[in-house]
């Protein structure tokens, strides 16, 4: 996400810790490679003052600069792409396209924060680490300014710099979970694999 924020603004960046800036740019190297890294993944949902969760599967492709591919196997088939700030869902059976474009806290929740420049993490969010399973560490980002869709936001790297999971709880209470397992990396797929469009007849909403 770098490549969309003014020079100037990064200079006012706070310090990155040494140990999270080394984190987050094993990271990066890793994904941002311009290969598609493919891995399988379980997204969870839990509302506010609930203890059951809702559970989605499928999986997942990232290429950079900034592009995803989420494909739902289970409980219902459907697939979401971003690309160029615009998201795309397609729901087979609705045979439905919703296209919009989304806005940079929205972006901010899509896996595409593993390529974001840690200097400009530093200056939007208070970053600190927190334990994680095994031999991840955990890096939890808090940010600077009140945020009505976003209270904190957490990414779980492995040493290699492997991501397992990415976290986010909304100022309500809300939390949602990424699972991430048997990454990959794949030749690139072109560009149009990150736009999904649908069938002829597909029924086409844009907000």
């Amino acid at each position: 996400m770098s490549q969309f924020f003014l020079v100037a603004l990064l200079s006012l960046a706070p310090a990155v810790p040494p140990q999270v800036q080394t984190l987050l740019e094993r990271v990066s190297s890793r994904y941002g490679d311009g290969a598609a890294h493919e891995a399988s993944f379980v997204q969870i949902y839990t509302p506010a003052g609930f203890t059951a969760a809702r559970r989605e599967s499928g999986t997942l492709w990232i290429q950079a600069p900034q592009r995803l591919r989420f494909e739902y196997t289970a409980p219902e088939k459907k697939t979401f792409t971003y690309d160029a700030g615009q998201g795309r869902l397609y729901a087979p059976q609705d045979r439905q396209l919703t296209i919009r474009k989304l806005t940079a806290e929205e972006r901010a929740r899509l896996p595409i924060v593993f390529l974001s420049d840690p200097e400009e993490l530093g200056r939007l969010y208070a970053i600190s680490l927190a334990p994680a399973e095994g031999n991840a560490t955990r890096v939890v980002l808090k940010p600077r300014a009140p945020r009505a869709d976003l209270a904190w936001l957490s990414v779980s790297i492995q040493p290699d710099g492997a991501v397992g999971a990415l976290a986010y709880e909304d100022s309500s209470g809300n939390v949602s979970e990424f699972r991430f397992e048997g990454w990959r990396r794949d030749k690139p797929r072109p560009a149009e694999d990150y736009r999904v469009a649908g069938p002829p007849g597909t029924r086409v909403l844009e907000n």
